[in-house]
């Protein structure tokens, strides 16, 4: 009898676990944005930049250099930063932050030094907010 009223209790109630509200909120509280990092093939120039665009922001920006990774909180945004890797060092640009209704950008240009007529190349990543996670 005891086990009755306990198992008609429970069916009472599991209907009110199943209602509940699971939407995701609109925005995540922050993303972390990295971009894939990559060995540096021969001596360069690494220019990083961060951006964000609309009501976008951003709490912390971290980034390789030849003494190892650095981590700083941004000023003033667009961040704009130009180091010196050697062969074999590697490229790492990550951010933290929250889209909400614009977009986070991270980017880098890769430019050889040491030759005459110097290979460059570019790649970037936009994160959005996108069903309550970053994208």
């Amino acid at each position: 009898m005891h086990f009755a009223v306990v198992a008609r209790s429970l069916i009472s109630f599991i209907p009110l676990f199943l209602s509940c509200d699971k939407s995701p909120e609109p925005f995540p509280s922050s993303c972390n944005c990295q971009m894939d990092a990559w060995r540096v093939s021969e001596p360069s120039f690494i220019t990083y930049q961060v951006d964000s665009q609309a009501d976008a922001s951003i709490f912390a920006i971290s980034y390789q250099t030849a003494e190892g990774k650095v981590t700083v909180t941004p000023d003033s945004l667009p961040f704009r930063l130009t180091v010196a890797l050697d062969k074999g060092d590697i490229i790492m640009l990550a951010a933290v932050g929250t889209p909400k209704n614009g977009s986070i950008i991270l980017g880098y240009e890769i430019t050889e030094k040491n030759t005459v007529n110097p290979a460059s190349m570019a790649a970037s990543r936009v994160w959005i907010a996108k069903n309550g996670s970053c994208q």
